[in-house]
């Protein structure tokens, strides 16, 4: 019970109780112990316990587990409108999306059972890029996105200028967005705060964005599950909501603790419909951690291994939300024989052993998903031909002006039943293209396994096994790519120091192949071979042109940033002066008068000019004379 401190009387006070000491000779370390006071309960008052304040001087900040209030985002002019929730599908074939079937072999034997590899694929159109790079059909119809950069700002962010690089970035995104885009910035150290409210991306959002941009500072631990939760709850409390939302995670270091609240946070971002983006540089993060969210999340795992690649790596996630054309893509096999596996890293429903159903959470513009299936064919003496399966889908049109559910038209696999008893015939390549992706994807991830392990050796023959294969086969461009792939992650499963170096390039790769989707094209070179090129497979020409416009050189913040440095500048100046004005009052010293001339930039702009690119150390201007710089071979050169 509370009740209000009431000054002691002086008739109870006694003098405090002293522990007493000998006056013997000192005890070792005599001098390091300290007296024990006790203090009478009764002398000490009881008071009213402080409320905890969430606020600092740059935004809220955020313990694990503790709810906050966050609806404060800005108002919408269109907001998504939910769908019924079993709307009637359109049967409308002018959907963005397109299914295909195809088979391993065209004929089978009659009298035989067999079984045999199918493929089935579902596709978005492809987009028309100007001259410039832009997507014409895209930027106009795609749908107003609401983000959520969720940044570590722990101590060793400040080493290799990586902050400063991570603002760079951040600013990108601010001069990509679109006014009716949202933004919210939420960074993490031992704790995590929200910088900046989910704000319209206008021009006062945007000098806002930048200007908590600008203000972010390296220091303390890693606690990457509380940024996580703090950004969900900025998404879940959301007033009004965009219909394509995302959480981009950008973390160097390691959270022991994040992987207890993983199937939590992550079943929470499903029930939203959001997409969680892992981002690991440097050789310290945490790559299996980041690596088992991406495979939870059904999202690409990034590895940045250069802090001077992380606009590009941005700049690909943003390209890609922004050519959006489906979500909630459902998948719908009948076959006619017996499904023995469906192999695809997405949530796959069994229904019977005949039966089963494919969720895939989003699809980009020119992207593809191929489910490769292996049926079990039952002999047929009297059949000519015969149906093995029949696929369907149904997904949420992004870019209608109403939510609508569309359904495709049913596609059917068959085959030729012949007398022969094997027919002799080369394998589909389609089918064996994509048998092969997902064999190696397999056998990457059981060699980073026995790497873990210590096992190079065993690691390093599984993979060579699978290259030989490979290089007696038809060549063709996918399966030269996997070659390189291949090749480059033996090369990092020598010994021990190797792998530690690069288990991140490893395990991002293996993420790509199964995911089929890239968030960059930084071409990663071997440790001693070719460089790969296997990015090229899934890179969109929206995410391409995205890119480039991320190294442009020169590529400056909103048109008021010079006014916008000038006041971080002075607020940073004024901050530390605080307290030092009027010390040598009287003596003609300590007033502020602003820094000495001699340290004193020529103006506000240049004190930044490192983050504003307008400086020639760690700016967004480099190769401004000889045009922009290629990350890749920057890349390249220092590895």
């Amino acid at each position: 019970e509370l009740r209000p401190p009431t000054p002691p009387s002086p008739a109870n006070l006694r003098a405090p109780e002293v522990q007493n000491v000998s006056s013997g000779p000192p005890a070792p370390h005599a001098s390091r112990r300290r007296s024990t006071v006790h203090t009478p309960v009764d002398l000490v008052p009881l008071q009213r316990p402080r409320e905890r304040r969430n606020r600092t001087w740059y935004g809220e900040r955020a313990e694990l587990g503790v709810t906050h209030d966050f609806k404060d985002d800005d108002v919408l002019d269109n907001p998504a409108v939910s769908a019924p929730a079993e709307p009637d599908p359109d049967f409308s074939q002018a959907g963005p999306l397109s299914l295909k079937t195809r088979v391993e072999y065209s004929s089978m034997p009659k009298n035989a059972m067999q079984a045999v590899f199918g493929l089935v694929t579902i596709e978005a159109a492809a987009a028309d890029v100007n001259a410039e790079g832009t997507a014409t059909n895209v930027e106009a119809e795609r749908k107003p996105m609401d983000l959520v950069c969720v940044l570590d700002v722990s101590g060793s962010m400040g080493s290799q200028n990586k902050i400063e690089e991570l603002k760079s970035a951040v600013r990108f995104i601010i001069n990509e967005s679109l006014p009716a885009d949202r933004l919210s910035l939420v960074t993490f150290q031992s704790s995590a705060s929200r910088v900046l409210r989910l704000r319209r991306m206008d021009r006062e959002g945007q000098d806002e964005a930048t200007v908590a941009t600008l203000r972010m500072a390296a220091g303390g631990g890693t606690l990457i599950a509380s940024g996580l939760e703090l950004g969900l709850q900025v998404l879940e409390q959301r007033r009004q909501r965009n219909k394509v939302c995302a959480i981009l995670l950008l973390t160097d270091g390691q959270d022991h603790s994040c992987r207890a609240h993983l199937p939590q946070l992550l079943q929470r971002a499903s029930k939203m419909g959001c997409g969680i983006y892992p981002c690991g540089f440097g050789k310290d993060h945490d790559s299996v951690l980041l690596r088992e969210l991406s495979e939870r999340a059904k999202t690409p795992f990034t590895y940045i291994e250069e802090t001077s690649a992380i606009k590009e790596a941005f700049a690909g996630v943003v390209g890609g939300l922004s050519s959006i054309v489906a979500q909630q893509v459902q998948v719908t096999l009948r076959c006619h024989a017996r499904l023995k596996e469906v192999n695809t890293p997405f949530e796959v429903l069994r229904h019977s052993d005949q039966t089963a159903t494919v969720t895939i959470p989003d699809i980009f513009a020119e992207e593809r998903r191929d489910i490769l299936v292996e049926l079990e064919v039952p002999a047929d003496s009297v059949a000519e031909e015969t149906v093995l399966l029949e696929a369907s889908a149904q997904y949420v049109a992004v870019r209608e002006a109403a939510e609508v559910r569309v359904q495709t038209p049913v596609v059917a696999m068959s085959v030729q039943r012949v007398d022969e008893p094997q027919p002799e015939q080369e394998p589909d390549e389609e089918v064996f293209e994509q048998r092969q992706r997902w064999e190696v994807t397999s056998v990457m991830e059981e060699a980073s396994r026995r790497s873990d392990q210590g096992d190079f050796e065993e690691a390093r023959q599984l993979l060579n096994s699978k290259r030989q294969t490979l290089r007696e086969s038809r060549p063709s461009r996918t399966t030269q790519a996997l070659q390189l792939e291949l090749e480059d992650a033996e090369s990092r499963m020598r010994n021990f120091g190797t792998w530690t170096l690069g288990s991140h390039e490893v395990r991002d790769a293996t993420t790509m192949h199964l995911m089929q989707r890239t968030t960059n094209t930084i071409a990663s070179c071997s440790l001693g071979g070719e460089a790969k090129t296997s990015k090229s497979l899934y890179v969109s020409s929206i995410q391409s042109a995205s890119i480039r416009r991320s190294t442009v050189a020169g590529h400056e913040g909103p048109a008021s940033a010079s006014g916008l440095a000038a006041m971080v500048a002075r607020d940073s100046w004024r901050g530390a002066t605080e307290g030092f004005e009027g010390k040598g009052k009287g003596k003609g010293k300590g007033k502020d008068k602003g820094p000495p001339v001699a340290s004193q930039p020529a103006s506000a702009a240049d004190s930044l000019a490192p983050t504003f690119g307008t400086g020639p150390a760690g700016s967004d201007s480099q190769g401004a004379s000889g045009g922009a710089s290629n990350p890749s071979d920057k890349s390249c050169e220092q590895s």
